[in-house]
């Protein structure tokens, strides 16, 4: 699976159309799934997201990423950070993608979620979206 950069992101979404949509993953107008997953963990760590709110047959005109809020538990030393990202069509948000990260029993272990996009091409390409 290929790494990338989050500009990255952005050339593989631009100007394309969501066209199908479930909870875990979206498809784009030239066949590209995009799902959130958890790359990477350790133990009992977790990791995940899902899109919301999303709207079909629009143009994807730009991609945001809002900065990471991490959070401490009230037991242990366990803490969780999540992120979300916007998908707009002109100045409306037409998806949102929210995700988390979470370092398991009093924060010993980590945890990746990451944005999986797999091009028609059957290249996949894997961009850490938030780790914990």
């Amino acid at each position: 699976m290929n790494i990338i950069e989050f500009e990255q992101v952005k050339e593989l979404l631009l100007y394309k159309k969501i066209t199908e949509w479930n909870g875990s993953e979206i498809t784009l107008s030239d066949g590209t799934l995009i799902s959130v997953e958890m790359t990477d963990w350790d133990c009992c760590a977790s990791a995940g997201g899902e899109f919301k709110d999303v709207e079909l047959d629009a143009v994807i005109t730009d991609v945001v990423m809002s900065h990471v809020t991490r959070t401490q538990s009230d037991w242990g030393d366990e803490s969780e950070a999540k992120v979300t990202m916007k998908i707009f069509h002109n100045q409306d948000v037409v998806a949102l993608m929210e995700a988390f990260a979470n370092d398991g029993n009093a924060g010993y272990y980590y945890s990746v979620a990451s944005l999986v996009i797999k091009k028609v091409e059957n290249e996949t390409c894997q961009f850490d979206v938030v780790d914990c």
